[in-house]
């Protein structure tokens, strides 16, 4: 494995370590919207914001860098897609939630 295709693996490992990262807050969050404790989901938004910035980083390095990404070992590659799939399917999930929350001022007014 030469330099360039070494550090593309190592890039696309940190990208599975911090979707996985992601996966995890989305799915706590995801949790409290379905039992109605969105106040729950609060504590989570600074690590979610940060994990955010650092996803997009990665993702920006990674496309920068195809031809040595197209390099590493396919077994890597299989990881970051399943690992995406997930990540996809909760961000999904959660904007099917928080498109059927009820709206702050309904529940302000009782509604």
């Amino acid at each position: 494995m030469t330099d360039m295709t070494q550090a593309a693996a190592e890039r696309i490992e940190a990208l599975i370590g911090i979707t996985e990262s992601l996966n995890l807050i989305f799915d706590e969050e995801n949790t409290a919207l379905e039992e109605r404790r969105p106040e729950d989901a609060a504590p989570l938004q600074a690590e979610k914001a940060r994990l955010a910035s650092d996803y997009a980083r990665s993702i920006r390095a990674v496309a920068a860098d195809r031809a040595h990404v197209a390099s590493v070992d396919q077994t890597l590659l299989v990881r970051l897609r399943a690992v995406t799939t997930s990540f996809e399917a909760l961000a999904a999930r959660q904007r099917t939630l928080l498109d059927h929350a009820p709206h702050p001022s309904a529940v302000a007014q009782g509604a």
